[in-house]
């Protein structure tokens, strides 16, 4: 599983007022604009859809952290240096080349969109980042900057997407919370059961992390619906490790980050594959079945080839320490069961697509930590050249280009 080391991306702002004028349940589309003829993205229970057909999600994550760019540094940043840029759109049309329809992205800067829309052909899934080790998910000043961070993210999009058309499938309001801070905020705040909203509802079985979700997609709908007219789908990427703990049914389909190797080790009691006999097919299977008319999509799966973690190898592979033809098959079987899993799966995004450097911060960034896992996910590597840094295609980019 992945760790969290995004805690600076959360802006400060000041607390907008919310004025709560209605309902609307999860599958009701009313708030779409009835004249928008682009990107209109609802949902059935079980897939996603775009402009009324089924949409077959075939993503990659991607963060533009390059050596001596942090991603929370030139998140806001609108004057990235020549060869950055350069190397986003080039990551970019190499993402298209892949065949692959969908990026997800996290905090990335403005000229991210700019190069999405310049290449054309492509959707983005947006992740709004929320410090997932905040001790009080409902303490009002955390709160109050989440709705300025999420305001700053929509306005972001927009003014690249200024005719209001952004191929924008999804956002995610929050990424793997984690467990104690699920547990103290709902510790801290027993009596938080519901959450009604001006176009989310819950019913009363909820706890006050999971209402925190709710007002928080609450507010990313109304905002971007009063600004700009339209009405993204919404959901939480939720994983193994807090799936008992946390849910957002009432939010527009379920998002689950799901790896193979992490099945074994926090649910060993999962059932196999019905079609594959393999433990990450049953886990997804479980996934689906808690909801089965919602859609599921898998937000992230991958593998490490981190070089200094013992190999396990297949059929579960190992949290680092695949080889590159490890992470090559291991993928492809992830895609394959979720193709042929007893119910259908909306589809799913990998993770990554550049090896990310960067996580222990500004100095790290700088050489690849053999002992850090998190830093070897990427299907592509990162080079240093003379002058600036190149990359170069894992076996994995091509045995997904060609699948």
């Amino acid at each position: 599983m992945r760790t969290a080391r995004y805690s600076k991306l959360i802006s400060k702002g000041i607390l907008l007022l919310v004025l709560l004028l209605g309902y609307s349940c999860r599958k009701d589309r009313s708030d779409w604009n009835p004249d928008s003829q682009g990107f209109n993205f609802s949902v059935d229970q079980d897939y996603i859809l775009k402009n009324g057909k089924p949409f077959d999600v075939q993503g990659i994550v991607y963060v533009p952290g390059y050596p001596g760019f942090l991603p929370w540094d030139i998140e806001a940043s609108t004057n990235l240096p020549t060869h950055l840029k350069a190397s986003i759109r080039k990551d970019i049309r190499d993402i298209k080349a892949m065949g692959l329809n969908t990026i997800r992205l996290w905090g990335a800067p403005e000229y991210c969109y700019e190069a999405i829309k310049n290449v054309g052909g492509l959707h983005f899934i947006q992740t709004i980042w929320i410090d997932g080790e905040a001790p009080d998910f409902q303490n009002s000043q955390f709160k109050s900057q989440t709705k300025a961070y999420i305001r700053s993210i929509v306005d972001r999009i927009y003014r690249v997407y200024d005719d209001k058309e952004p191929p924008l499938v999804a956002i995610l309001i929050g990424n793997e919370l984690s467990q104690a801070s699920i547990k103290a905020t709902n510790q801290a705040h027993p009596n938080l059961n519901q959450y009604l909203g001006a176009h989310i509802q819950t019913d009363t079985s909820r706890n006050a992390s999971e209402v925190f979700l709710a007002e928080m997609a609450d507010y990313c709908r109304l905002y971007e619906l009063q600004e700009y007219g339209r009405a993204s789908l919404l959901a939480y990427a939720n994983d193994i490790r807090t799936f008992d703990d946390i849910d957002a049914p009432f939010l527009d389909f379920i998002a689950h980050n799901a790896y193979s190797y992490a099945v074994p080790f926090y649910r060993p009691l999962t059932r196999p594959g019905s079609s594959s006999n393999r433990y990450f097919q049953g886990w997804v299977e479980e996934v689906k079945a808690k909801h089965p008319d919602i859609p599921l999509l898998i937000t992230e799966t991958g593998l490490s080839v981190s070089p200094k973690v013992r190999r396990m190898g297949p059929p579960n592979y190992g949290y680092g320490g695949n080889s590159e033809k490890d992470q090559s098959e291991g993928i492809l079987a992830n895609i394959e069961d979720l193709k042929t899993a007893k119910a259908p799966v909306a589809g799913y995004c990998i993770h990554e697509y550049l090896d990310a450097w960067w996580k222990f911060g500004y100095q790290d960034s700088f050489s690849q930590d053999s002992n850090d896992i998190e830093e070897w996910f990427g299907l592509v590597k990162l080079k240093d050249s003379a002058d600036w840094y190149s990359t170069e295609f894992r076996p994995s980019y091509y045995s997904i280009q060609n699948r």
